[in-house]
């Protein structure tokens, strides 16, 4: 009898003894707990990525965008790049149809559009909305008109085309790599293999196919890559202080050439694009009508003037994805 209370007694000491090191246990923060069950997470294609304050709840990250057909995971795979680019209403056709070729291509990166009008802004942040490769801001500088502003008006074509050297400063600042597109492009591979190596900034010279500056050099402003090196940013500041001195009324583009050129302020380290894969309008069209063997990587349709002139280019060469016209689109949605 006094043999079995000692057992019991034992027992009990021992069953008190082991409760107590559960509670301890669990107690303890820096103790590792596996999981009861073990199940794949939706996040596991962003498990060597630090998420951002604008990525969605963890059950969104696989759902893929309307406009861009990508996820989260596809765009975290390409960090720190940013493909920029503005728009007003009489060009959000034309946009669309650059946003179209781009998602073919199975290119996802943070595309950020800056909005010039009202009409344009609401239309875009629909179609964007929950995409996680598009994202949608107003101006900064001021809403423009929403027609289309024509070279024959220069005060408020220069006034347009000459903010676009701000934003790029802006996001530069933040330490972005950023390829700055105007809407007239049509992609066809991806073109960001070609940025690659170490430089300031990356474009095509229309003059000179191999990218040596001279007085004759026409470096294009309406696609080029730009890395946030200490070089680029003085230069783009530079830029946006000299078309000020101007009064707004030189294009964005020959400034940018006359201070390559005279390599002011500082010298800027230049990776020219193939002009045969990165052609301009008439280049295109006269490589396609002699059915040259080029792999076109990105068509900008520079030098082809005004929208309508530009969407029948692309309609002759079965490169208009777009079945509505910028104000067929805002009814449309």
């Amino acid at each position: 009898m006094a043999l079995d209370n000692v057992y019991k007694a034992l027992f009990f000491l021992q069953s008190t003894a082991f409760l107590l090191f559960i509670l301890y246990y669990f107690q303890q923060s820096d103790i590792i707990r596996a999981p009861a069950v073990m199940r794949k997470s939706p996040c596991i294609c962003l498990h060597n990525h630090t998420r951002t304050i604008r990525m969605p709840p963890c059950k969104e990250l696989l759902l893929r965008g309307r406009l861009s057909n990508c996820t989260w995971g596809d765009i975290s795979s390409r960090p720190g790049v940013m493909l920029l680019t503005s728009t007003n209403l009489a060009f959000l056709d034309m946009t669309m149809n650059m946003l179209e070729s781009i998602k073919r291509t199975r290119v996802c990166v943070n595309t950020t559009i800056i909005a010039e009008d009202e009409k344009v802004y609401e239309y875009l942040w629909k179609r964007a909305e929950g995409d996680p490769g598009v994202w949608v801001v107003k101006t900064s500088s001021g809403y423009i008109n929403s027609k289309e502003i024509l070279r024959r008006n220069p005060k408020q074509y220069y006034e347009m085309m000459n903010k676009r050297q701000a934003y790029i400063l802006t996001y530069l600042e933040q330490g972005w790599e950023i390829l700055f597109t105007d809407t007239d492009t049509f992609w066809f591979r991806d073109p960001f293999p070609f940025f690659e190596g170490n430089f300031d900034i990356s474009l095509i010279d229309s003059a000179n196919p191999f990218g040596v500056r001279n007085r004759q050099s026409n470096f294009c402003a309406g696609f080029v890559y730009f890395k946030p090196t200490s070089a680029t940013l003085q230069f783009v500041q530079t830029w946006i202080q000299s078309m000020k001195t101007y009064g707004w009324m030189r294009s964005d583009q020959t400034v940018m050439n006359g201070l390559l050129y005279w390599d002011k302020p500082v010298h800027i380290d230049i990776k020219p694009l193939d002009t045969n894969i990165f052609p301009w309008g008439p280049k295109f069209y006269n490589l396609l009508a002699k059915k040259a063997n080029y792999s076109t990587v990105v068509m900008h349709a520079a030098s082809i003037r005004g929208h309508a002139a530009k969407v029948a280019s692309f309609k002759s060469s079965n490169m208009w994805l777009i079945n509505a016209t910028s104000q067929e689109l805002l009814h449309i949605s």
